[in-house]
């Protein structure tokens, strides 16, 4: 089993940490509160940080204004707060304020369950005291502390999963794995595919920092980015039309079945030198480049003239297919685009 700390862990505990000794030189009671507000509050990315605390004030508003109505109202009786947990939960998620439910429901046991000589203006102050300074440590410490390369982070993920939609595409056109198996990679493709779009979204919220260096090649990359995650996508939606319909393509004309399967091959090339040119491990002739896909739209074309005039039903199968690497062979073009206009303005 690996044991693996990561950055994220280490900025949790220093920030439980950081949080500990403020309430400590405050001389706080329940210092656990904030110790948990802390770990609530760490968020993955500066933006994400500042927008929680935003996301804090308006939803600790909301539990504040609850816990208090519920207190005088109906007491600090368990079955009271329950119940005031329950309509605050309802109206954070009606306003979408969905990422800080947790907080608010600390917040709002914090404010009924402690004071058992009565609530007062320093009560309030001192129990609102405690959530601030949590959220506030987990926002320097991730401020501060091993910020993290979003970029490298986000391109190695579509790296990753880049490479095994590659490894489909060769296993799915030699017929060289089993169904059971090839059905276990495609979910591990998947799965890797949302990973990095979900990153995607961290990398994206950062462009509305004020701060970051190289702005320009930061917003390039971006973009960059948004259109390898639309490749993988693309190529994903091959591989399953190709899983689902393989066995049909074997059983047509060798000459229609073999320009399917050199399709998939050298627009899988293709792919992979576009993501060998963004790490300026190759370089790409434009001439050349410009041959090889003069080539491959032959061949589409070839491939589109021999279902001229064939069954309905050899048009329902290939037809899926066909559209497919169109539409990839396309996005790829587009990438290449990007990469290159990339590397002209960087040289």
């Amino acid at each position: 089993m690996e044991f693996n700390i990561g950055p994220r862990m280490v900025k949790t505990g220093l920030a439980v940490a950081l949080t500990l000794l403020i309430t400590d030189l405050l001389d706080l009671d329940l210092e656990i509160v904030a110790a948990i507000a802390a770990v609530l509050a760490m968020q993955p990315s500066i933006m994400r940080s500042y927008a929680y605390i935003k996301e804090v004030v308006i939803s600790n508003s909301v539990g504040i204004i609850f816990a208090l109505a519920g207190y005088f109202l109906l007491g600090n009786h368990p079955l009271s707060v329950g119940a005031v947990v329950i309509i605050s939960i309802a109206i954070n998620i009606k306003i979408g304020l969905n990422k800080t439910v947790s907080l608010t429901v600390l917040t709002i046991i914090t404010m009924m369950l402690g004071g058992s000589g009565g609530i007062s203006y320093l009560y309030i102050i001192e129990r609102v005291s405690l959530v601030a300074i949590g959220v506030l440590a987990a926002f320097i410490i991730n401020a501060l502390v091993m910020p993290p390369n979003h970029k490298k982070i986000l391109f190695s993920m579509i790296k990753k999963a880049s490479e095994q939609t590659n490894f489909l595409l060769r296993v799915i056109s030699n017929k060289t794995m089993s169904v059971p198996q090839m059905r276990v990679e495609d979910k591990e493709a998947e799965k890797l595919i949302n990973e990095a779009k979900s990153y995607y979204e961290i990398i994206s919220d950062e462009r509305n920092r004020l701060f970051i260096r190289k702005r320009i090649n930061f917003f390039r990359n971006i973009i960059i980015y948004k259109h390898m995650i639309q490749v993988l996508c693309k190529k994903h939606t091959l591989i399953r039309e190709l899983e689902k319909n393989f066995n049909e393509i074997e059983m047509m004309p060798s000459n229609k079945s073999q320009l399917i399967k050199k399709l998939i091959l050298e627009i899988n090339a293709y792919s992979e030198n576009i993501i060998l040119l963004y790490e300026g491990k190759i370089v790409l002739d434009k001439d050349l480049q410009k041959e090889t896909k003069a080539a491959m739209q032959v061949t589409i074309n070839n491939l589109i003239d021999e279902l001229q005039g064939a069954e309905f039903a050899k048009w329902a199968i290939v037809f899926p297919i066909a559209n497919s690497i169109i539409e990839l062979f396309f996005e790829l073009n587009k990438l290449e685009r990007f990469v290159r206009f990339r590397e002209g303005k960087e040289n």
